[in-house]
């Protein structure tokens, strides 16, 4: 018995076509399997540090902004003490202990008159601001 393969114009066009997707799944799979070498040149320390003050790159970098924190008062609420803070001289607003006042600034302790912030791994103690001696305050009753 004699066999003899015929093949028609339809069957020869799937069949290209399947042996050019396999090519391209291989192809692109060893393209992106790959790890690729970074060519970027290495930056100058000198470089970033004269740039640090740029707000764009303190948002990336591993170390927090600065914050300037007053303390306007403390006290004692339903679910525990309470600091009313400013930041950076905005609006007073209340923080509970152990909170986070902003990104990697935390308030740890309230205390009866100040209370401790830990900003990168140091802790700073800072007092409530308190009204000098000259100011009168109104009576509240008539003479």
């Amino acid at each position: 018995m004699n066999f003899t393969a015929r093949v028609s114009p339809p069957q020869m066009a799937q069949a290209l076509a399947l042996l050019a997707a396999l090519v391209g799944i291989a192809t692109w799979s060893s393209l992106l399997l790959t790890p690729a070498e970074s060519h970027t040149p290495a930056a100058a320390p000198q470089l970033l540090a004269a740039r640090s003050d740029s707000p764009a790159l303190q948002w990336f970098a591993d170390h927090t902004a600065p914050v300037q924190i007053k303390v306007s008062g403390v006290m004692a609420g339903s679910r525990g003490a309470v600091a009313i803070l400013s930041l950076n001289d905005g609006p007073p607003q209340s923080f509970l202990q152990g909170e986070r006042v902003s990104p990697g600034v935390r308030l740890v302790a309230v205390e009866g008159d100040g209370v401790v912030i830990e900003q990168g791994g140091e802790r700073v103690r800072l007092g409530v601001e308190r009204l000098g001696e000259e100011v009168e305050m109104p009576r509240l009753v008539r003479p």
